[in-house]
């Protein structure tokens, strides 16, 4: 059998049920999907939300380092409150940056992932880019609109993976801003990634976010209308922030969905 790297999932289907192997197979395969009928009837599920971020979207509890349950995540909350219509598919991952690889931590470039990310979750109707906390660390130069750029950077790069699978298929995305850093950070368990000037930079994170989604005509979502970060480092949510965003989120997603 010869699979076809779009289409591989209906090409299995097709030689189960026709018994067909090789290019009858892709032909078949290929003819099915072109008609509205079989895409509509293919697109029929729930509302795939896909939120892909850092450590606050992974759930980091800043108390003992574990992880949140799905109960107390904002991605969990939101869920809960969302429903049965859709699924909120979490791809958060601890010290996750835009754009930075390290020898000692090579998994954390958030550019290198997203396209397997994506593929490996599709079909997706919304995909959220929460990215950018990670990027204010005194080494690597930060700079506000520059991270705002490779956020955004990686919400195209979504963008164009899941047009070339599913092309003509509605997906919204969203741009969402990093939570701005505290005073807290100075003295707290990530103290050495900052310093007075990155905290100061992370607070105008949003204003950069929000010009670069309304260049690029992606939706936007600041979390820091909502929420804050907790007192024990200054850069993670809290259990009840993470509800705060969780209410908010499934509001907005709500209201955009419909």
């Amino acid at each position: 059998m010869r699979a076809d790297p779009t289409n591989n999932i209906v090409l299995f289907e097709v030689v189960y049920v026709k018994g067909k192997v090789g290019a009858a197979a892709h032909e078949i395969c290929y003819n099915r999907i072109k008609t509205s009928k079989d895409r509509d009837e293919r697109y029929d599920m729930k509302k795939r939300i896909m939120v892909y971020g850092d450590s606050n979207t992974h759930g980091y509890n800043a108390e003992d380092g574990s992880r949140f349950d799905e109960n107390t995540r904002w991605t969990g909350v939101c869920q809960q409150l969302l429903g049965d219509d859709y699924v909120i598919v979490e791809e958060g991952l601890n010290g996750r940056n835009t754009c930075h690889s390290f020898p000692d931590d090579p998994y954390k470039n958030g550019i290198a992932y997203i396209i397997p990310c994506v593929l490996s979750q599709l079909p997706l109707d919304m995909i959220c880019v929460k990215l950018g906390s990670n990027d204010f660390d005194p080494l690597l130069d930060p700079d506000p609109v520059k991270i705002a750029e490779r956020a955004a950077q990686i919400l195209k790069i979504a963008k164009m993976a899941n047009d070339e699978k599913y092309p003509g298929r509605p997906c919204k995305y969203v741009l969402m801003a990093p939570l701005k850093a505290t005073e807290d950070a100075l003295t707290g368990d990530f103290a050495e990634y900052y310093d007075r000037s990155t905290v100061e930079l992370s607070w105008e994170a949003p204003a950069a976010y929000k010009a670069q989604a309304e260049a690029d005509g992606f939706l936007y979502f600041d979390a820091n209308e909502v929420a804050e970060c907790c007192k024990k480092d200054g850069v993670h949510l809290d259990a009840a922030n993470h509800k705060k965003l969780g209410i908010a989120m499934a509001a907005w997603i709500k209201e955009q969905m419909e």
